[in-house]
C-alpha cells in the first residue's frame, strides 16, 4: 500500500530547510517532492513529522510560524489524499506528486477553471504586516501585542523600502529578493551614511517579513536564508552612568523647570529598576505591592517580553513614587531623550567619550561629551550595570532584567577591562591570600 511521510535532510543544526514528502509506492521504489515550505532543522519533529511541541522560537523561527507551517502541512496532506481517492488507480509518480502539490499551492476556481489570483505583491504584504502589528491581530513570538517601539520601527522601514523603490524606479515583488538586490540594498543605504545597526535592522524586518509571507504560500523564495545575506551589526559606544553621576543628576534642583523635573524623574525610575522605558515610564500604584517583610517591590510584566518581573524598591525609587503619589506623569520618550541630555550636562558629566561610526563605509572615531550620549535607554543599562558592580549575583540580576542567558547579560552591560581587573585583585588568588604551604 503506499504511504507518504513528512521528511526533512538534513542533520546540521540552526538552518532553515526545506520540507520534502518522502512517498512510499511499495516496499521498493520511493521518491521524494519538495512541499515548498521551511523549517528550522532544530524544530522538527521527525517522529511526529511536525514541529516540535516543546520548543524555544526565536525571531529565526516564530512560534507563529510553527503554528502555520503544522496547519499547511495538516491541509497538505488532506489535499494529496484527496487527489489520490479520485483516482485510485492512477500510478503515483513524482511527476504526479508534484503536480498535485502544485495545485494545492495554486488552487482554480470551481466555476471558471482559471487560476485564482490571491497572492499579494510584496509592497501590498509589507503594508499589511505593518498594519496588523498596530491593530494587534499579528502577535509577536511571545504571544503579545508588538510594542510601539517595535511598530515604530517597521513603520520606519516601510518608509525607507518605499524610497529604495522610487530610488531605483521599480517595485520590487518576492522573487527579487535575492543577493543582488541584498547587496544593492545595503550600498544605497551606505552612501546615504545610515549606521550599519540601522542597516542591519532593515536588513532583519524585511527577512523576517519574506519568511512569514513564505509562511503564508505568498512565495517560495529562499534566498534570505543565504549566509551572504546576513544582518549587519557593529559594536555601538553604549554607556552607563555611574552611581555618582547617577547622584549628581538626581541632585540637581529642577523645581523651577517641570519638564525637565518630571524628565530626569521618569530617568532616574529606569536607573532604579533596570527596565525599558515602554515599563519604567508607566509604573504606578498597581504595580507596587508590600511583602510581608515590610519591603515594598514593583510587579510588572515586561512589555516586550511579556516576562514577569518583581523589583525591590530603594529609598531614592520610593522617595521618586511619593512625590507622584505612586503615579508617574505621562512622557514622551522623545521628550525624555531630548531633555535628560541637557540635564546630564548641568550635572556636569561632559568628560570625553571617544565613539566610533561608519562613514561612506569607513569606520571613524570622534570625541563627544558624554552627556550627550546619554538617553531613555542608558537608564536601563546603567541600572543593570551598577548592581552587578554592586557584587549582587548575575542570575539574581538577570531575573530583574528579564536576560534570559548570562551570555546575553554580559554583552549588554557595560563592564571595562579596568574594572574586570578591579573585581579580580579582590579574588584570593590574585591577593595571595590563597597561597599555602604544600
Amino acid at each position: 500500500m503506499a504511504t507518504f511521510s513528512y521528511r526533512i535532510r538534513t542533520t546540521r543544526k540552526g538552518i532553515l530547510t526545506k520540507v520534502l514528502i518522502r512517498f512510499n509506492v511499495d516496499r521498493h521504489t520511493s521518491f521524494y517532492a519538495d512541499t515548498q515550505y521551511l523549517v528550522l532543522s532544530d524544530a522538527w519533529d521527525d517522529k511526529k513529522q511536525t514541529v516540535k511541541s516543546r520548543f524555544t522560537f526565536t525571531d529565526d523561527f516564530t512560534e507563529q510560524q510553527g503554528r502555520e507551517l503544522t496547519k499547511n502541512l495538516s491541509e497538505l496532506r488532506s489535499h494529496i489524499l484527496g487527489e489520490i481517492a479520485k483516482d485510485p488507480e492512477h500510478a503515483m509518480t513524482k511527476t504526479r506528486l508534484e503536480k498535485i502539490i502544485y495545485s494545492f499551492h495554486h488552487p482554480r476556481s470551481l466555476t471558471t477553471g482559471r487560476r485564482v489570483r490571491t497572492r499579494e505583491s510584496l509592497g501590498d504584504y509589507i503594508a499589511r504586516f505593518t498594519r496588523e502589528m498596530e491593530e494587534g491581530t499579528r502577535l509577536n513570538i511571545h504571544k503579545l501585542r508588538y510594542g510601539p517601539s517595535t511598530i515604530k520601527n517597521y513603520k520606519g522601514f516601510v518608509v525607507q523600502f518605499d524610497e529604495y523603490c522610487k530610488a531605483k524606479r521599480k517595485q520590487f515583488d518576492f522573487a527579487d529578493i535575492d543577493l543582488k538586490f541584498y547587496d544593492d540594498f545595503v550600498a544605497w543605504f551606505t552612501a546615504k551614511n545610515y549606521s550599519v545597526n540601522t542597516i542591519g535592522r532593515h536588513v532583519k524586518e524585511l527577512k523576517i517579513i519574506m519568511r512569514a509571507a513564505r509562511e503564508e504560500g505568498l512565495h517560495d523564495n529562499g534566498a534570505i536564508e543565504s549566509r551572504k545575506f546576513r544582518v549587519l551589526t557593529a559594536d555601538v559606544e553604549n554607556i552607563y552612568l555611574t552611581e555618582s553621576e547617577i547622584r549628581a543628576i538626581a541632585a540637581l534642583d529642577l523645581s523651577k523647570n517641570r519638564h525637565k523635573d518630571v524628565a530626569r524623574d521618569i530617568f532616574l525610575v529606569g536607573c532604579y529598576t533596570a527596565q525599558r522605558f515602554s515599563d519604567y515610564s508607566t509604573i504606578n500604584e498597581g504595580n507596587i505591592r508590600t511583602l510581608e517583610n515590610g519591603q515594598q517591590v514593583i510587579d510588572l510584566k515586561q512589555q516586550k517580553t511579556g516576562n514577569h518581573v518583581v523589583i525591590p524598591v530603594r529609598p531614592e525609587l520610593q522617595a521618586i513614587l511619593e512625590k507622584y503619589d505612586n503615579r508617574l506623569p505621562r512622557t514622551y520618550e522623545q521628550k525624555v531623550n531630548y531633555l535628560i541630555k541637557e540635564i546630564a550636562r548641568e550635572a556636569g558629566i561632559t568628560e570625553k567619550v571617544e565613539v566610533s561610526y561608519i562613514e561612506n563605509g569607513e569606520k571613524k572615531s570622534r570625541l563627544v561629551e558624554k552627556c550627550d550620549l546619554v538617553k531613555t535607554h542608558t537608564a536601563r543599562r546603567s541600572g543593570a550595570t551598577n548592581m552587578y558592580l554592586a557584587g549582587i549575583p548575575t542570575i539574581a540580576i538577570m531575573k530583574v532584567t528579564g536576560h534570559k542567558t548570562e551570555r546575553e547579560f554580559m554583552k549588554y552591560i557595560k563592564i571595562t577591562e579596568e574594572q574586570t581587573a578591579l573585581e579580580l585583585m579582590s579574588h584570593p588568588y590574585f591577593s595571595g591570600a590563597s597561597n599555602t604551604t604544600r
